[in-house]
């Protein structure tokens, strides 16, 4: 491989978000809320409710919906007899339980800083995330220490698009100032094959998986034909 600029994925491939189990931690309460106040026998069933949701919306389009007005259209769905402020209510309470929770889940991967130092300098590099909170990439990125070898971060709710549809590598492109004939001097890195391997390439990029199956038993291993790594200390010039 030879490329000028890489492009990360941000959550499970430069900051981790789950425990040993593969969840979410910060995700788990936020469920739970609306079962605490009786609108749903359990977390599970509202988190089934809330899944069948997202992907249905992730079938038709690929803009993004930032995280109350998700929580907010299921409890709408669900309930339409209950009047929309109390629903935008608890669907802000969900935000901010997630909010308190989240960062205290957070973590680095092994490897991640000396990879970005030794990358850093001798190619570009920037961030292309999916998240539901304008802003956050960047801020949690700051808060680790990390923003500063980036030349950019684009998040998915800030721009309005979310991977792997077109618009936010085509918009991530024209903030590197990549035309479309130099597209594969881009290296797309992250740990979904889709959005961060298979669509970049069907853009014209370069895919590198990063396999986190051995950290996380929920994640499939990487599939044949696919470049791959499954730790940090492995990207280097001689792997590529």
């Amino acid at each position: 491989m030879t490329f000028d600029w890489i492009f990360f994925d941000c959550f499970n491939t430069l900051i981790d978000d789950f425990d040993q189990t593969g969840e979410e931690l910060a995700l788990l309460p936020v469920y739970s809320l609306p079962a605490e106040v009786g609108l749903y026998a359990s977390a599970a069933e509202f988190r089934r409710d809330y899944h069948a949701w997202r992907n249905r919306q992730w079938q038709s389009e690929h803009r993004e919906i930032e995280m109350g007005d998700r929580y907010q259209a299921v409890l709408q769905e669900k309930f339409p007899s209950i009047p929309v402020l109390e629903l935008e209510k608890m669907a802000s309470e969900m935000v901010d339980r997630f909010r308190v929770g989240y960062q205290q889940s957070l973590r680095l991967p092994d490897g991640v800083q000396e990879m970005l130092q030794f990358w850093h300098g001798r190619v570009r590099l920037g961030v292309v995330s999916n998240f539901y909170i304008q802003g956050w990439p960047t801020e949690l990125l700051e808060s680790f220490g990390l923003r500063s070898y980036f030349d950019f971060v684009m998040d998915s709710a800030a721009c309005g698009w979310r991977k792997p549809g077109p618009h936010i590598y085509e918009l991530a492109c024209d903030v590197a100032k990549v035309t479309q004939a130099d597209r594969h001097k881009i290296l797309f890195v992250g740990d979904h094959l889709l959005n961060d391997v298979l669509a970049p390439q069907e853009l014209g990029m370069q895919g590198l998986f990063f396999d986190r199956s051995q950290v996380r038993p929920t994640y499939a291993p990487s599939t044949e034909g696919v470049n791959s790594i499954t730790q940090w200390n492995q990207f280097r010039p001689d792997f590529c």
